[in-house]
């Protein structure tokens, strides 16, 4: 459950840089600093959802 949630977290940091970095594309960088909340908003569901399900790599659910 731990390796899960610290895999999920990592996750979230990825999602995190890779949406504010498009974000940062379409607006352009000084406009993309008012977008951080929606950005982390994003991340944070994204990956909350992948490490639940199982989705993303790392966190898939193991038979013990």
């Amino acid at each position: 459950m731990m390796k899960r949630t610290m895999v999920g977290a990592l996750w979230g940091m990825v999602f995190y840089l890779v949406v504010h970095g498009i974000i940062g594309l379409i607006v352009g960088s000084p406009a993309a600093d008012s977008w951080r909340p929606w950005a982390a908003l994003v991340a944070a569901a994204l990956a909350a959802a992948g490490s639940w399900k199982g989705w993303l790599p790392g966190t898939q659910k193991t038979r013990d």
